[in-house]
C-alpha cells in the first residue's frame, strides 16, 4: 500500500515546471510521507546490516580464534537501523489514526509511551464501532506484532552492550581461568592431557556458533516481524483514507 497507494502523491508535472500545483499538503500529510520514508529508509539500512552480520558470520566461524569483530559491529548497527525503524512505523500509525505527533501523542496519556498501546486503542476502536472488515481485520492484527518488537526492543540494550563489551569480557574469563588454575594448584601439569589445538579450536568454534546463530536469529526475526507489522500498518491507514469508516479519524477520540 505504501508504494502503491501513498498518502501524498508527488507532483511530478509541477516540479519539473510542466503545470500548476494542485494540492497543498497537510500537516497529517506530511507527518505520514516523512515517517513513512524514513521506516523505508532505515529498513533497506537495517537489510543491508543484517547481510552484512551474516556474511561475516560464516568467516568469524572459520577462524575462532582471529581478530574478526565485523560480526558484532553490523550486528549492533543492524539492532539500532531496526529500533529506528519501529519508532517510525508507530509514528506514522499516531499520524494516521490519531492527527497526533509523536510527542502530543504521548503527553495525553501515561499508557501512551508503552510503544503497544496506540495498536491497542484502534483496535478497540474498530471492534466497538464495526467499521470496514477490511480495517478490522488489518488493525486486529497489530497489537500482538506490536507486543513481539516491544520485546525485541527491550533485548536491544543488552545486545548491544553484549557486543560491545565482548571483547572484554572474553579476557575477563581467560583471567578467571587462569586465577582458577592457580589456586588449584598447576604442579600437577604432568598429570594433566594437554587439549590439541584442534580440540581448543572446536570446542570455540561450538560455543562461537551457537551464539552467532543466536544473536543473528534475532535480527532477522525483528526485521521480518517489521516487514509484516508495516504492511498491516500501511494497510489500515489505506482504508482509513479512503473513507471506508463513517469516522475517517477512528481512534482519534481514545
Amino acid at each position: 500500500m505504501w508504494q502503491t497507494n501513498p498518502p501524498l502523491e508527488t507532483e511530478w508535472e509541477y516540479l519539473f515546471g510542466n503545470g500548476p500545483v494542485k494540492h497543498r499538503p497537510t500537516e497529517k500529510e506530511e507527518l505520514l510521507t516523512v515517517a513513512g520514508h524514513d521506516f523505508e529508509g532505515l529498513m533497506k539500512a537495517g537489510r543491508l546490516s543484517i547481510g552484512l552480520t551474516l556474511l561475516h558470520q560464516s568467516i568469524a566461524e572459520k577462524t575462532p580464534f582471529g581478530d574478526n569483530h565485523y560480526f558484532w559491529l553490523h550486528n549492533a548497527d543492524a539492532v539500532l537501523q531496526l529500533n529506528m525503524a519501529s519508532d517510525r512505523i508507530r509514528e506514522y500509525f499516531i499520524a494516521a489514526f490519531f492527527n497526533e505527533t509523536l510527542e502530543s501523542y504521548k503527553k495525553k496519556g501515561k499508557k501512551n509511551s508503552w510503544y503497544v498501546t496506540p495498536f491497542i486503542q484502534v483496535r478497540d476502536e474498530c471492534n466497538n464501532k464495526q467499521p470496514d472488515q477490511r480495517l478490522k481485520n488489518a488493525a486486529g492484527e497489530l497489537p500482538d506484532i506490536a507486543a513481539q518488537i516491544f520485546r525485541y526492543r527491550e533485548t536491544r540494550n543488552v545486545i548491544v552492550h553484549e557486543i560491545a563489551t565482548k571483547l572484554g569480557e572474553t579476557n575477563k574469563q581467560l583471567i578467571k581461568k587462569q586465577r582458577h588454575a592457580y589456586d588449584e594448584g598447576s604442579s600437577s601439569a604432568q598429570e594433566r592431557v594437554e587439549p590439541s589445538y584442534e580440540d581448543l579450536r572446536n570446542h570455540h568454534l561450538q560455543i562461537e556458533s551457537n551464539h552467532k546463530v543466536e544473536i543473528a536469529n534475532t535480527v532477522k526475526d525483528w526485521y521480518n516481524s517489521l516487514v509484516k507489522f508495516s504492511s498491516f500498518v500501511f494497510e489500515s491507514e489505506y482504508w482509513l483514507r479512503r473513507k471506508i469508516v463513517p469516522n475517517q479519524n477512528a481512534g482519534a477520540d481514545q
